[in-house]
């Protein structure tokens, strides 16, 4: 049986070592730009021609860092193939706008992927996923991520939310993975969970052997900002969900939007406690009123509170909040978050959950509300 050949055009800009990664098929290289003696359009038209007319071509992989010279590449695919399968490789970062599926002809499938290095196996499942959709190898994944930031007096309530997130995914979340992401601790809080980490993993099956609780450190404190990014970043997910490790939210309230979010309609299901979260002073109360008023113009339709410490992301649309998020935006990144869906024009459901505010909590109300202000004039500047 003759299983085809997968066609990679490639300036080689990112290094993928693809013969490696895809070792079932025979893999084919064409068209480096820079060693080109012809015009790219020649050399393209060409290759794509030879391509089509010795081999059977069951994917094209296309990999390149400008994309004026992708869009050429597909589209010579596309003008002598119309039902050509394609495969762009993406950063995961990339510009807002750069979603190019109504500039490419023809009507074959078109996906696009964004490569993380940690996880070179994902190519091989995508271009299985999409030559075989009749046999599907890709599984819902969930990554929990948890800020940690001086929790050593708080560690507790760590524990306790950690034992109690790990009996959930142990029962309905089993391709789950728990990481957790120190905003540069200046105390013990990373080894506790270093040493929590070791006695669980020694303690348990092979449910917990493979990336299932991680520990990642951030360079120098972002005030949850950092977190963010570096968590859709880094991590390959299907689900990102953000939740705050302080054992403030219940575990049922995490199921109840998981199951909202993995029925694949919203691209973002929020936990909204303003009206539900107990133990919170007068004080705190009139400022987060304060802040919902404030921002309601920031805000997607039907989202009342941007300030909250669960929210789960759907991976189809990361690469588009991306772009708008700001490592220096600190406790503000969930109102720029929120902002980006709006821009975006994505589907936001906001649910109300339980919430308990903890004591020793590192939010300053004077501070954190006066650079909560100074952020929302300077979201508005760079995004306006």
């Amino acid at each position: 049986m003759n299983q085809g050949h997968i066609a990679v055009f490639t300036d080689h800009g990112r290094n993928i070592p693809y013969e490696t990664l895809i070792s079932y098929y025979p893999v084919l290289f064409y068209t480096q730009p820079g060693k080109c003696p012809a015009s790219f359009e020649q050399i393209a038209i060409t290759e794509v021609q030879s391509a089509e007319g010795e081999h059977d071509i069951k994917l094209y992989v296309v990999d390149y860092q400008t994309r004026e010279d992708e869009l050429k590449i597909v589209n010579q695919i596309r003008s002598i193939r119309s039902r050509a399968k394609i495969l762009l490789i993406k950063d995961v970062v990339r510009m807002k706008g750069d979603f190019p599926y109504e500039a490419v002809k023809g009507d074959g499938i078109l996906r696009t992927f964004s490569y993380r290095a940690g996880y070179p196996n994902e190519l091989f499942a995508e271009i299985q996923h999409i030559i075989h959709p009749e046999y599907p190898i890709l599984k819902d994944t969930i990554a929990f991520i948890l800020p940690i930031f001086n929790e050593e007096k708080r560690f507790m309530h760590v524990k306790q939310f950690l034992e109690a997130l790990a009996e959930l995914i142990s029962e309905d979340y089993i391709h789950a993975s728990i990481n957790f992401f120190d905003d540069a601790s200046s105390d013990r809080s990373k080894a506790l969970l270093h040493d929590y980490r070791s006695i669980v993993m020694e303690a348990t099956d092979t449910l917990f052997t493979v990336g299932y609780l991680e520990v990642h450190q951030v360079e120098r404190n972002t005030r949850k900002a950092g977190l963010f990014i570096e968590g859709m970043k880094n991590i390959s997910s299907d689900y990102y969900v953000f939740v705050d490790a302080d054992n403030s939210f219940k575990t049922e309230d995490i199921a109840r939007l998981l199951t909202i979010a993995q029925n694949d309609y919203y691209d973002i299901v929020i936990g909204t406690k303003d009206l539900t979260i107990e133990d919170r002073g007068l004080v705190r109360r009139l400022l987060s009123f304060a802040k919902r008023n404030l921002t309601r113009t920031f805000l997607p339709k039907g989202v009342t509170d941007s300030q909250t410490g669960l929210k789960i992301i759907n991976r189809r649309v990361v690469p588009r909040i991306l772009p708008y998020l700001n490592v220096e935006s600190g406790l503000a990144i969930d109102l720029e978050l929120m902002y980006a869906a709006k821009k975006e024009r994505l589907r936001v459901f906001q649910q109300p959950v339980t919430c308990i505010e903890r004591e020793g909590s590192h939010v300053n109300l004077v501070k954190d509300s006066i650079a909560f202000l100074k952020t929302m004039i300077a979201l508005y500047r760079r995004h306006r």
